[in-house]
């Protein structure tokens, strides 16, 4: 018996000598990497991410939110009832081939739906189903669905930007996310021992933008319907201050919801506005227009000879839609002819209308806050032959967006200033202070605030009795604006197409004191091409409501045209009379020998500058390869 107490005794002894040296260990070697073990078991850090700011329109409109919806998850490995499961989640709409293959994924932990509705969550609590749990994550919403779609953009799942002021804000918007310390029970349940941050210090910037609601709906609603009634392809519209180069609205059709930015498909999230361009057509004319009055070598009473609407050049054919004999500079615009502005870009010179184009940025982006703006084509000027001189100004052969024929109309309607286009007012942070905010930016001036004036005033004459654009009248305002018609290029062939046009108009109102330029296109319009008969009912509908909207009272009636400074013009030929000699008058001689050898005259030059007089004149009946003489001077009161 003393033998067993004595081992039992040394037996105890051991043990307890050896529980002592492991408790020696443990507490001075293995004591941090243990406490450590203890802490991530105990505590965990959680990323919160931070609500994104809204999105307001300059009215303090919200455009866009973030709301809080739950979102259901899976952990497969907790999952015991299998059977049980994949059948309660059905209720979730997801198919059977989806549920098998998260409830058979290696992953600890999978979505099952992201943005729940509050009833889908509460079904799946009622269940109480192993392996399958909710969450609170903020959500992007959108109340006025496809207002202003293109110009907000969308934000994904994740909340990040992804189109849009969405994504061009994505660093005011987005917010920082926080990180928080949080406990555990003995069942592994989160404890947040330290609390949450205050709301406010959990959310993104807001952003304002330029924007207006009112006159976006207005724009939308016209555009649609021009685009239905049209039968077209899509259609863009445009609303911008000209005097600070605020966009107040940008509407593409067709357009899409970004509620539901799943089903939309990537054509109709294009921003046509920035991201399409074309050719121009007659709505460059008034670019014409100006550069040749701003350099002096034009004026709009002086007359130009419209070749009877055929006009060779070359091995080339210049048409008109009509006959058009004699006609005033102003009139040239007034009636749209191609020849007519063939012979002012002869008479300006492609040095000059480029150097203007390029001072307007035209084929360059404007800059505007929005991701995927293009720049457009206008070809260098080593490329510029006498040809492309002359479709280049009636607008073919340069390609611009929207956005950049709007701002050159509004350069016009401001007096002469070339302004920076942007959306962002300002982003203001939770706790009230301004973050950044955006002034008006004038980039250059590219003319004379006479040259604009003079410009605006033949702008008008485009929708009196006879002009294209009668249309586009908006009762109790004088109204300044061109009508466009353009053929597209047929994809693959590099050939214009033969039916394909693009309609357009651009003006701005009141023409005595421009509060709005508006753009309106459509694209392949059915029912007619003109962008005086389908575009210009769109500019007229917006403009109406922007008026009201801006609380602008109706223009006093337009002055009298000023003849005091028009030179005498040539006499008109008779109506009769045959389309044989072509007109050199208004030329410079290099470009009247050039056209003359083309067509086969022998040419005798009096003089030197401009042909002011020739002989035979123009119009009258006479075969190629007689004697032409050409009487120069120094300026010319005729084209």
């Amino acid at each position: 018996m003393k033998t067993r107490i004595i081992a039992v005794a040394g037996g105890i002894a051991v043990l307890l000598v050896m529980v002592a040296v492991r408790i020696v260990h443990l507490t001075l070697t293995d004591s941090p990497g243990l406490a450590r073990m203890a802490r991530q078991q105990q505590r965990e850090q959680v990323q919160i991410s931070a609500h994104r700011g809204a999105i307001l329109d300059r009215h303090g409109e919200t455009l866009a939110s973030s709301v809080d919806r739950p979102s259901i998850f899976l952990r497969p490995r907790r999952v015991t009832d299998r059977a049980r499961v994949q059948s309660a989640l059905a209720t979730l709409g997801l198919r059977p081939q989806q549920i098998a293959a998260k409830l058979g994924s290696d992953a600890p932990f999978v979505w099952l739906k992201r943005a729940a509705s509050p009833r889908q969550r509460d079904l799946v609590e009622a269940l109480k189903l192993e392996g399958v749990g909710d969450l609170t994550e903020a959500r992007r919403f959108y109340p006025h669905e496809s207002a202003a779609a293109h110009v907000i953009g969308i934000a994904g799942v994740d909340l990040q930007g992804l189109e849009g002021v969405e994504r061009y804000y994505e660093r005011d918007l987005r917010g920082e996310p926080r990180t928080l310390e949080v406990e555990r029970d003995a069942r592994g349940r989160e404890i947040l021992t330290d609390g949450v941050e205050a709301p406010q210090e959990m959310q993104g910037a807001s952003v304002q933008v330029t924007l207006d609601l009112g006159i976006q709906d207005v724009a939308e609603r016209a555009l649609e319907r021009g685009v239905r009634e049209s039968r077209a392809r899509a259609g863009t519209a445009i609303v911008l201050d000209p005097s600070t180069g605020e966009l107040l609205a940008l509407a593409n059709a067709p357009s899409f919801d970004p509620n539901h930015r799943a089903t939309a498909s990537f054509s109709r999230r294009r921003n046509r506005a920035v991201t399409d361009f074309y050719e121009p057509g007659s709505t460059f004319k008034p670019l014409l227009a100006a550069a040749a009055i701003e350099h002096g070598v034009v004026r709009p009473a002086e007359m130009v000879f419209c070749e009877n609407g055929h006009y060779s050049v070359g091995k080339w054919i210049i048409h008109d839609h009509g006959s058009h004999g004699w006609l005033s500079v102003a009139e040239v615009l007034q009636v749209s002819s191609n020849i007519g502005a063939a012979k002012i870009g002869e008479r300006l010179g492609r040095e000059r209308f480029f150097d203007f184009l390029t001072a307007l940025e035209i084929g360059r982006p404007t800059g505007i806050d929005l991701p995927g703006e293009v720049g457009g084509m206008l070809r260098p000027l080593s490329d510029w032959s006498h040809i492309a001189l002359i479709t280049t100004s009636f607008g073919q052969g340069v390609a611009v967006t929207p956005l950049q024929m709007a701002r050159a109309f509004a350069a016009i309607a401001n007096g002469g200033l070339l302004m920076k286009p942007y959306v962002g007012m300002r982003a203001v942070a939770p706790d009230g202070e301004v973050v950044w905010e955006h002034r008006p930016t004038v980039v250059r001036r590219v003319m004379r605030p006479e040259t604009a004036a003079t410009v605006t005033t033949m702008l008008e004459r485009v929708l009196d009795e006879g002009g294209t654009g009668m249309r586009a009248r908006v009762a109790g305002f004088r109204v300044a604006g061109k009508t466009g018609t353009a053929q597209k290029i047929e994809a693959g062939t590099g050939r214009y197409s033969a039916h394909a046009r693009i309609a357009s108009f651009v003006g701005f109102l009141p023409a005595e004191a421009p509060r709005v330029v508006i753009l309106a296109l459509l694209d392949e319009p059915e029912t007619s091409s003109y962008g005086g008969i389908v575009a210009a009912p769109v500019f007229a509908e917006i403009a109406t409501a922007a008026m009201e909207r801006l609380g602008v009272s109706a223009s006093p009636p337009p002055p009298e045209i000023q003849e005091a400074s028009v030179a005498v013009p040539a006499p008109e030929p008779p109506p009769s009379a045959p389309a044989g000699m072509p007109s050199f008058i208004g030329l410079s001689m290099r470009s009247a020998l050039e056209r003359a050898r083309d067509l086969g005259w022998a040419v005798r030059v009096v003089g030197s500058g401009y042909v002011a007089s020739q002989t035979p004149p123009p119009g009258a009946s006479a075969a190629p390869g007689k004697a032409l003489t050409l009487n120069l001077a120094p300026t010319s009161g005729v084209l």
